[in-house]
C-alpha cells in the first residue's frame, strides 16, 4: 500500500523562541505538522522547500518583518492563507497592511489559534 503524503505543515513565523513553542504545543497538540521560523528570511527557504498549507505570523522581527515577508508570500504563493499573530495595539490594522486572512492578538488564545488554522489549512 502507498503511504500517504505528510500533510503540508503550519509555518509558525515569530522572533520570540516562547511564543513558537507554545504555538507549535498548540498546533501539534490538534493535529497539525508545525514548521517553525524565526524570521522572514529562514520562513522564505521554508516556503521553498516545505510548502505551508497556512502561515503564522509576528509582525515585529529583525531582518525581513512581517510586512515584508508578506508581500513575498504573495509575490510566490499568493495562494497560502496568512494569519497574523501580533502585540499591536491594532491588530486589524497590521493584518490589512499584510494583507492577511485573519489576525490573532498576543498574548493568543489557544483555542481561537486552533480554530483559525483549521479554518485555513484545508
Amino acid at each position: 500500500m502507498a503511504r500517504q503524503p505528510d500533510p503540508r505543515p503550519v509555518l509558525v513565523v515569530d522572533d520570540d523562541e516562547a511564543t513558537r513553542r507554545a504555538e507549535r504545543e498548540v498546533l501539534h497538540e490538534n493535529g497539525f505538522r508545525v514548521v517553525e521560523a524565526r524570521d522572514g528570511a529562514e520562513a522564505l527557504w521554508y516556503m521553498q522547500h516545505d510548502p505551508p498549507a497556512v502561515v503564522i505570523l509576528d509582525v515585529q522581527m529583525p531582518g525581513i518583518d512581517g510586512p515584508s515577508f508578506a508581500r513575498e508570500l504573495r509575490m510566490s504563493l499568493r495562494h497560502v492563507p496568512l494569519v497574523l499573530l501580533t502585540g499591536a495595539p491594532d491588530p486589524r490594522h497590521e493584518a490589512d497592511r499584510c494583507n492577511a486572512e485573519a489576525y490573532l492578538a498576543k498574548p493568543f488564545d489557544s483555542r481561537e489559534l486552533v480554530t483559525v488554522v483549521r479554518r485555513f489549512a484545508s
